[in-house]
């Protein structure tokens, strides 16, 4: 493995995770990538349809089978299985502590795994029990940490050739490898200044090209950009996630930002105390979650308790008529914020009754007051509570008063019940 960094930083803390809408993001992802990288992302996300590995017939290229971690009596990873196929992108999503970053280390070579397979490409680079294990330089990935760590007596081209002339590559092939590297990532202008001249984001990207020059069989990212402001690391994310694609580079990052890994990646493992609670697409993980940890983790989310009463479902005080059928007679079920529509009603105007058959458009409505509204620009946050002293948050066109009587709507499609 080509040690792109140097010393880790420290984990850092994660911070509270801003309410994700996700018609905001994908019409990002939209505009900012290229038709190739929307046409591949479509075919991985048709392929995901379980939690199972979604390549079904496909060869893993880098494979984690059971793999355990402990730190003395504590157990950080639990476990976990994860394939990847060539030049797939993986993210692996939780907050601090959940042992993503350990993970990402066991499969670099940093540190050992107490129990389980990894493999790469057919080689098995871990296995504790028959006593293997491929020291990380032999490994060929490439690791970035959030800590670039450039070498400051080295010029940019130095910087980025560095990986190149310790594998024994000279001449021309050298120079013209690093140059492509450097174009690739808008630095050929830069090359002979030093890292003290350049800001941060310049920086970052010349720690891309140096780990992307030596043409790595995995690229692993540990938190890349956190070290950047927001303006500039949605940039420079929608930079490196065209970069990936074209390369066709298999790739596993690691990060505590939902929208980071909803754009980038074509599937997504959220973690929890170091087991996966789920991995598929970015589209699965968001509208059709699992559990309630990662409802909650991603997005913004109704959390609500449900019973199964002749053949509806009572959320509260309220019972609907839905054609989904949940797993069990009672349980958690979730509604994302962005399903919920939020009107101003008049509080001279008739009740309705709460069932979905008596609906013609296949919509729930609920009469609820405003306890609070909050403005995200061109829409507000509402979070209202119904007659049974249900809360639900939704959004609104419309700026709306605490106090006020207001309509909540939204499609029977939306809800989704959760399997634990």
């Amino acid at each position: 493995m080509e040690l792109i960094q140097g010393d880790h930083a420290p984990a850092r803390s994660a911070p509270d995770h801003e309410p994700c809408d996700l018609n905001r993001v994908y019409a990002l992802r939209t505009q900012t990538r290229r038709t190739l990288r929307i046409v591949s992302a479509t075919i991985t996300s048709s392929k995901a349809a379980t939690n199972a590995d979604p390549t079904v017939g496909e060869p893993a290229y880098l494979a984690c089978n059971g793999v355990h971690k402990s730190f003395g009596t504590t157990t950080v990873v639990r476990g976990i299985d994860l394939s990847l196929t060539r030049g797939e992108c993986v993210a692996l999503l939780g907050p601090s502590g959940c042992g993503k970053s350990t993970l990402l280390n066991m499969i670099a070579g940093i540190l050992e795994v107490d129990r389980g397979v990894i493999s790469c490409d057919g080689v098995t680079m871990d296995d504790p029990k028959r006593g293997v294990r491929l020291p990380m330089q032999k490994r060929h990935f490439a690791l970035v940490f959030q800590d670039f760590s450039l070498w400051p007596h080295m010029n940019v081209r130095d910087n980025v050739a560095f990986g190149l002339r310790m594998r024994g590559i000279r001449g021309s092939k050298r120079q013209e490898r690093t140059d492509r590297a450097l174009d690739r990532v808008q630095m050929g202008a830069y090359a002979k200044r030093y890292p003290a001249e350049l800001s941060g984001g310049q920086q970052q990207r010349v720690a891309i090209a140096r780990a992307m020059v030596v043409e790595p069989r995995v690229l692993l990212l540990d938190e890349p950009l956190s070290a950047l402001d927001a303006r500039l690391r949605e940039e420079l994310r929608d930079e490196l996630s065209d970069l990936i694609r074209d390369l066709n580079m298999t790739t596993i990052f690691v990060t505590h930002d939902q929208t980071e890994a909803l754009t980038m990646a074509d599937r997504i493992a959220v973690m929890n105390e170091g087991v996966i609670e789920q991995i598929g697409s970015p589209q699965e993980i968001y509208t059709r979650p699992q559990t309630a940890y990662v409802a909650q983790f991603v997005g913004t989310s109704n959390l609500l308790e449900y019973e199964t009463c002749d053949e509806r479902v009572a959320i509260g005080g309220v019972q609907l008529a839905v054609n989904v059928s949940p797993r069990k007679p009672s349980g958690r079920c979730m509604v994302r914020r962005e399903a919920i529509a939020v009107h101003r009603v008049h509080r001279d105007a008739p009740a309705r009754v709460v069932d979905m058959s008596a609906t013609n458009n296949g919509h729930v409505n609920i009469d609820a007051v405003c306890v609070q509204a909050r403005y995200l620009g061109g829409t507000y946050d509402v979070t209202a509570r119904d007659k049974a002293g249900v809360s639900w948050r939704g959004l609104a066109r419309e700026p709306i008063r605490a106090g006020e009587a207001v309509s909540l709507t939204f499609s029977a499609e939306a809800l989704c019940f959760l399997a634990r």
